[in-house]
């Protein structure tokens, strides 16, 4: 199961890119649906990337839109054109002995994690041309598997803009905050787990997570076939970046990428 999700931000890029707004006229649907082939990290800290689907769309029906991201699924509501709420769906990849990194394979392994919360979005449309946007979104996942039994925060800024009649281009920056309930099942290593992996025993603590920045490129075919370039980079702060999974068989900086062909209907 954890092949078919690249890192949680790279849902945030389509929130900022025009090509990927779905917005209906009143009793008209509209949608889109992009899929393609990424890479990500093996595990959360890794050094070692994976090869794995992409897969994205989203529908809309005047005001209310669903958004599916992977494993991840946003149902909204605007409340006025610039504000929209709604509940959100996620499954956290766990780590298994899959992992390329022997040490962390001898690891208890940690299963698929499923979350259930809420996203607040606020976007200023227009701000120079018409032609871009600006959004400001906040969400929260809690654990309701019995995985981590904890919850996840972030807090994301992204603007993105059409250039022309066929380029678009978006980006942004996401602060994620994970309590110790969380820490310390992705990131921790009790004593009995060291000593049977040969990592060092570690304790971390709530906090923030790491800093995220994304970015997109997609190119129109026509007014309905598109290509889209993906990328993020998420940097491990704190005590997540001197976890002995990431110091000692790991690396703080995270990368994820895509390259997909998108259709809109």
């Amino acid at each position: 199961m954890r092949g078919f999700r690249l890192q949680l931000v790279l849902a945030a890029i389509c929130a900022a890119a025009p090509i990927c707004s779905v917005k209906a006229q009143d009793s008209q649907w509209s949608g889109s649906i992009a899929a393609g082939i990424g890479v990500r990290p093996d595990y959360v800290g890794s050094k070692d990337l994976e090869p794995t689907p992409y897969i994205a769309g989203e529908l809309a029906y005047g005001r209310y839109f669903m958004e599916v991201q992977g494993k991840e699924v946003a149902l909204g509501v605007e409340l006025t054109p610039s504000l929209s709420f709604g509940p959100l769906f996620d499954i956290e990849n766990g780590r298994d002995d899959g992992v390329k990194s022997d040490r962390v394979g001898r690891l208890p392994e940690i299963d698929d994690a499923i979350q259930v919360g809420g996203f607040v979005r606020h976007a200023w449309r227009g701000l120079f041309d018409g032609r871009d946007q600006l959004t400001l979104e906040a969400t929260y996942l809690r654990d309701v598997s019995d995985t981590y039994d904890g919850g996840i925060g972030s807090l994301g800024l992204f603007y993105g803009r059409k250039l022309g009649d066929r380029w678009s281009v978006g980006g942004g920056v996401r602060l994620t905050h994970v309590d110790g309930n969380y820490a310390g099942t992705y990131f921790g290593v009790l004593p009995a787990a060291a000593a049977a992996s040969g990592l060092s025993a570690y304790d971390p603590g709530a906090g923030l997570r790491d800093v995220g920045v994304s970015a997109k490129l997609a190119y129109a075919l026509d007014e309905n076939w598109n290509i889209q370039l993906l990328g993020n980079y998420k940097q491990l702060l704190g005590d997540f970046k001197d976890s002995p999974v990431v110091k000692q068989e790991g690396r703080a900086g995270q990368f994820s990428g895509a390259v997909a062909v998108g259709y809109r209907f």
